[in-house]
């Protein structure tokens, strides 16, 4: 009777045992239902920030008309004057700025290397330059402007003008050599604006 009992007491336990196992299985996490795709929220993302248009930097002359022909007075044609030019504020940042002309046709045949300029000036006549602006020697071996004046037969020739703003002061004096110089400009320069003119020795050429 004793090993009834003691055998029917171990089938009961036995039972409670599974039974437990079993609740457990079924309280798991792995057989519930998976989540409801719109009740789920996805961080916002942060939006680009919209960009900041650069202020523009551009070069002007009404003798060295951009797109057009080169007035004939700056030529060997007329009385060989030095262009006028005006700009746009540079950038805050410039502490000088430079000016280089030259021949694209020819390799580009300097004609004109001026530095120093201050950056708070808006521009010069064609009859001299900012105070304080030094200039260095050109292609033709002279400090200062040298007149276009390809030989006849050569075809149109493309001039450029281009304004440099700088971030550093540049270690040059007056009557030094060009391409050096254009290679400091070049090395210092933060910001550039540039302009094309056209010549023909076997053309005619306007007066402004």
């Amino acid at each position: 009777m004793l090993v009834r009992s003691q055998r029917l007491l171990s089938l009961i336990l036995s039972l409670v045992v599974a039974g437990t196992v079993v609740a457990c299985s079924r309280a798991d996490g792995r057989s519930l239902p998976p989540p409801d795709p719109a009740s789920t929220t996805t961080a916002p993302s942060t939006p680009a920030l919209p960009t900041t248009p650069a202020s523009a930097f551009t070069l002007r002359s009404t003798s060295f008309p951009n797109g057009q022909i080169l007035a004939a007075n700056l030529t060997c044609q007329g009385l060989g004057t030095s262009p006028d030019f005006t700009w746009t504020a540079p950038p805050a940042d410039a502490v000088e700025l430079a000016l280089v002309v030259r021949d694209q046709t020819e390799g580009g045949y300097l004609h004109w290397v001026v530095t120093g300029i201050d950056p708070t000036t808006t521009g010069f006549s064609g009859d001299g330059l900012p105070e304080g602006a030094l200039t260095a020697v050109n292609s033709s071996g002279s400090s200062g402007w040298s007149p276009p004046c390809p030989p006849a037969g050569t075809g149109v020739h493309t001039y450029e003008a281009t304004l440099y703003a700088l971030k550093s002061i540049l270690p040059v004096e007056a009557g030094a050599p060009g391409t050096p110089t254009v290679a400091l400009i070049e090395g210092a320069r933060i910001a550039q604006a540039s302009i094309t003119a056209t010549y023909s020795p076997d053309a005619p050429v306007p007066v402004p």
